[in-house]
This record gives C-alpha cells, sequence and structure tokens, in this order.
C-alpha cells in the first residue's frame, strides 16, 4: 500500500525526533529519497538515524544505507578524537584549578544521549571564573592549541569568551567561556544569566573520573533556548531542541518549573523559551501540562497566535526540513523581527512591512 509513498522530509525529520522522545515509529529508510536521506546527513542526524534503526538497517544494502553508516562512523571518530581532548584538558586542569564547567555539547552529549556521538559538536565550550581563564588558556597553549578567527583580540577583550583556540593535529576547537551571553548583549542583563545565578545553579559531575560542573537542568533548558533562538541556524539547528528533549525525558516529574517561570517573567528569555516548548508540545516531541504552557504563554510578550504559527513554520521548514524559504539574510531578518522584545502585534507589523511581500504571507503561515 505504501509503495511509491514519500512522505516529506519534515515528516521523515520530526519522526525521528520522535522515536527519540516517545518511542515513536520510524519509517524504513527504504522509503526515503535521496534528498531526504541528504538532509538528515547534512543536519547531523546520520548517527541518530543509524542508532534508532540500526537493527532494520543491517541487512540491507543500499546507497543511503551507506551513506548514513559512513556518516556514523565519521561521526563517532570526530567525536572519540574531541571527547578524548576533553578528558586530557580536565586531566591537566584537575590540579590547577576548580572544576570546569561544560556547556552545550560538551555537557549533553557526555551525559544525557545513549552514545556522546549521536551528539555532534562544532567545538568544546568550557565556562570558568575570569580570574581562572589565563591558567586554562595556558594549559591550551601547551597541548599545541593555537588561537584563530577573523575577529581580533580587541573583539574578544568585550565579548563572552576568548579568542577560539585550535589545534590543527586532532582538528578540535576549543571556547573558553568567562559567561554565557556577551556582556553587552540583553540576555546577559537578565537576573537569570546574571554571574550570582550561574553559581548557585552548578552541579557537580564527573566525565570520565574527573570532577566537573555542569549547568542544573533548568538553566540548561532556558540557556539552550536562548542560544538556540539567537540565530536560526539550518545545519545542526536541531541539536538544541534534542537536547532540551533529553534533558526533559531525564527530569520533567522534578524540574523546578515555578523556578524557571519567575526567571523569566516579561523577558526576552520567555519568548525563547515558549517558542521552543510550544514547538516541540505541538508536533508530539514533548508532553507539558496544558496549565505550565498557558503560564509560558502569557509571562512571554511578544508571540500571538499569527506571529507564532510563523516562527513554527520556519523552524519546520528551514531547520526541520532544510527548506530555504527566502534568501538567508531575509530568513534572519523575519526570525529577529518575529522574536523581537515587543508587543506581538508591533513584531508582526515590522516583519509584514519588511518581508512579507517577498516571502509570501500565504506559504508562511501554512505549517
Amino acid at each position: 500500500m505504501l509503495q511509491g509513498f514519500y512522505p516529506s522530509t519534515r515528516s521523515n525529520v520530526l519522526a525521528l525526533l520522535g522515536t527519540v522522545s516517545r518511542g515513536h515509529e520510524l519509517l524504513p529508510l527504504s522509503f526515503l529519497n535521496e534528498r531526504q536521506v541528504r538532509w538528515i546527513i547534512e543536519a547531523g542526524l546520520g548517527p541518530l538515524f543509524w542508532f534508532v534503526s540500526q537493527k532494520d538497517l543491517k541487512t540491507e544494502d543500499s546507497q543511503s544505507c551507506r551513506d548514513v553508516k559512513a556518516a556514523d562512523l565519521t561521526t563517532r571518530l570526530i567525536n572519540e578524537i574531541q571527547l578524548e581532548t576533553l578528558s586530557e584538558i580536565l586531566v591537566r586542569c584537575e590540579a590547577l584549578l576548580p572544576p570546569i564547567t561544560l556547556l552545550k555539547g560538551s555537557s549533553t552529549g557526555s551525559e544525557l544521549y545513549p552514545q556522546p556521538h549521536l551528539r555532534v559538536m562544532r567545538d568544546l565550550d568550557l565556562l570558568v571564573d575570569a580570574k581562572e581563564q589565563p591558567n586554562l588558556e595556558s594549559i591550551l597553549l601547551e597541548m599545541g592549541f593555537r588561537q584563530r578567527s577573523t575577529n581580533s583580540h580587541e573583539f574578544y577583550a568585550t565579548h563572552h569568551h576568548s579568542m577560539p583556540f585550535y589545534h590543527k593535529g586532532r582538528g578540535v576547537w576549543v571556547e573558553v567561556h568567562r559567561g554565557l551571553f556577551p556582556p553587552s548583549h540583553k540576555l546577559a542583563k537578565l537576573p537569570v544569566f546574571s554571574p550570582r545565578n550561574i553559581v548557585s545553579e552548578l552541579r557537580p559531575s564527573w566525565l570520565k573520573g574527573v570532577p566537573v560542573m555542569r549547568l542544573s537542568t533548568e538553566l540548561q533548558i532556558v540557556y539552550t533556548a536562548s542560544h538556540w533562538a539567537l540565530e536560526l541556524k539550518r545545519e545542526g539547528g536541531l541539536f538544541a531542541l534534542l537536547d532540551i528533549i533529553y534533558l526533559l525525558r531525564r527530569t520533567q516529574q522534578n524540574i523546578r518549573w515555578d523556578t524557571i517561570l519567575n526567571w523569566i517573567q516579561d523577558s526576552v528569555a520567555g519568548t525563547h523559551l515558549y517558542l521552543v516548548l510550544s514547538y516541540l508540545n505541538k508536533n508530539n516531541l514533548i508532553e507539558l501540562d496544558r496549565a505550565i504552557l498557558a503560564d509560558f504563554f502569557v509571562r512571554q510578550k511578544s508571540f500571538g497566535l499569527l506571529n507564532l504559527k510563523i516562527a513554527h513554520s520556519l523552524i519546520t521548514r528551514y531547520v526541520v526540513a532544510g527548506k530555504i524559504p527566502v534568501a538567508a539574510g531575509k530568513v534572519a531578518v523575519l526570525w529577529e523581527t518575529l522574536l523581537r522584545d515587543e508587543e506581538p502585534a508591533r513584531n508582526l507589523i515590522s516583519a509584514s512591512k519588511n518581508l512579507i511581500p517577498a516571502f509570501g504571507f500565504r506559504s508562511a503561515t501554512l505549517s
């Protein structure tokens, strides 16, 4: 009955996320066309697809199967080098610095995912107190890392991390953070992301026998949502959503929702978090109590129903399906306009004036 039927790339990727979050059935690889398989690999989800469907793929001999398996093996090798490098950094720092705080994929991939390589990482993100930053950077230099960037050292002097470090032999990038967002950014000025709150929300943990620190589940969720919302990324843009799915899977019954709601009250962080949670809930990737989701809605001020529908559509088309509805620059402007810390009507009018003729209002509002 299904012969010749190819579901959309959107449906395929959402089904993959649904398999991870709710145990939904995943369509066989044979039902995916070449473009759909290519996008799954480009989005960084090849290893995850191989992991959840390996039992069915072992006997299959097709180009698509070989491509997915190759993506898994390649990512596994790169990730192993990254984690070995991270472990070496931590061991060298153990006697010289307080435990380092792991951020983003460095934290979630090593703790939450069934296998670390399922969480693709671009770099290793490490957070230290500003006074410890020179010590960590000296260790990186001793290990053979060198700082590389198209931006100047002056730029990074007022940034939330120093110029990135790169190890040519290992192919590994490291960012040494002293904060979660640039000091001049409005997010950095929110109490939830203040140094005081960050310190109070650090939790002791371990990585390969070495003590480390991780953000609390609650702060990780808020930070992940806001960091993701700053830029709508196509390739790799789904990992923040996966991180939140795994965070919720781990401790949903014990999450301090009241604490999170107080943190994000009437702030752009509330806009970011409501957008992510509402999207995951709408697509049955998480299950939130309606009262909690309603609380998040009233505590943000940027989204009305129409604005939210357009934002959800952008996520589905651009990040999930990998399609480009308009020029990337216009997508970025539309995204930024929809998420501004303004009233919904004002944001929608601004978006309409600048972008709707080019984007196509009808297309933008269709999910």
